[in-house]
């Protein structure tokens, strides 16, 4: 899996690495259902408003067969906002791996 990680008007740390390698960590075990070969492809953006004290975080999963999974959360903190948009990856990537595994059972039993 391919892992892309920017930053806007926010300062890279190690806290901040340590959160986001736990969460693509977690991505990763639930993407075992793809063969290796799939090209697999995570976009995370994390921003700050300059004017106050709000975080943003955009992350992008690019799946094989042109499936891309989007997840936008805010919050006061920015751990706060990665974590909200990883959930929202995860909840997301669930129902796409039900979706396939219903339609692979199905062309199983077509057989």
């Amino acid at each position: 899996m391919k892992v892309e990680i920017s930053f806007k008007y926010l300062i890279k740390s190690k806290f901040i690495e340590d959160i986001l390698e736990s969460n693509i960590e977690k991505i990763k075990r639930k993407l075992q259902i793809f063969k290796k070969d799939d090209p697999v492809h995570l976009s995370v953006h994390v921003e700050k408003n300059p004017h106050k004290e709000e975080y943003y975080c955009r992350s992008h999963l690019y799946l094989p067969k042109a499936k891309t999974i989007v997840a936008n959360e805010k919050s006061r903190t920015e751990t706060a906002a990665i974590n909200k948009s990883f959930r929202g990856l995860s909840r997301q990537l669930a129902k796409v791996k039900t979706k396939l595994e219903t339609h692979l059972q199905k062309k199983r039993t077509r057989k």
